[in-house]
């Protein structure tokens, strides 16, 4: 099957007219090329099996923006036609959601108009969650120190809380939340009555992490979990794990669908 290539200008500097065509296949990092105009999107061997794909599958934009209508906004970020080292949550076609890391560039074609160009890789979600409960120890380390401070150590303690967590009632806001940030605000908004640690579990839960996983990186024994998930049973009147699941998963999909599809598309990289 032939494979796109594409043409590496060498600025005027190096006194080269020979010009240097790459295979796209040839680019050591998985690559996506969005040509909007064509309404296209090209991927190399490396980027399909990034996103599960099989090698010559057609991308299928429809869908794909659907399910993140969201990524509009990394084009918002472009400055000087670049973004550099951005992370972004996305729901691949096959359903599966992955942290993305990209870099992405857009050129100017005489022929196509505006070309977008995406580097991208998988992040790792267990360090992404485990960052979440690091910042959960430290505001709870912070907190101890309040009953043992003068009116100014009050004050100051009062500021960073604020600075670093957003809330006078020392809870991490959703904002911080930055890896699982979609499924959170949905779940929070559905369900009021939960705390804030049940809608990070219920979170963690939305998106396949068994239990033990969980108590891993939470720092928390599996007991403890169970508990937790028993609790949030309880509030939402459910039967067991499987149901809350199901429940939860009906609840992240039902939000997707009911968005409108937005016609800036990323290619970010799911």
């Amino acid at each position: 099957m032939r494979t796109p290539k594409f043409e590496i200008g060498i600025g005027a500097e190096h006194q080269s007219n020979v010009a240097i065509v790459v295979d796209i296949n040839q680019i050591p990092y998985p690559t996506a090329v969005y040509i909007p105009l064509k309404e296209e999107v090209v991927l190399n061997s490396r980027a399909y099996k990034t996103l599960g794909m099989q090698d010559g599958e057609v991308f299928d934009l429809t869908t794909w923006r659907k399910t993140n209508p969201y990524l509009g906004d990394c084009y918002q970020k472009i400055k000087d036609d670049i973004v550099t080292d951005q992370k972004v949550h996305v729901i691949l076609l096959n359903g599966k959601h992955e942290i993305m890391n990209y870099s992405l560039s857009c050129i100017h074609n005489p022929l196509f108009g505006k070309v977008y160009i995406i580097y991208f890789s998988k992040a790792s979600e267990k360090y992404s969650v485990a960052s979440i409960s690091s910042l959960y120890s430290v505001k709870e380390e912070i907190a101890k120190l309040k009953p043992y401070l003068n009116r100014t150590g009050k004050t100051m303690h009062e500021s960073l809380m604020k600075k670093y967590f957003r809330e006078e009632n020392q809870q991490l806001t959703l904002d911080d939340l930055v890896y699982y940030e979609r499924e959170l605000r949905i779940i929070q908004k559905a369900y009021p009555s939960l705390s804030h640690r049940e809608v990070i579990l219920c979170g963690l839960l939305v998106n396949d992490m068994d239990s033990k996983d969980i108590a891993s990186i939470t720092n928390r024994t599996l007991d403890a979990v169970f508990v937790t998930i028993h609790r949030i049973n309880r509030k939402l009147d459910i039967l067991n794990k499987k149901q809350l699941i199901d429940t939860l998963k009906e609840l992240v999909n039902k939000h997707d669908a009911d968005q409108p599809v937005n016609t800036a598309v990323s290619v970010s990289q799911g």
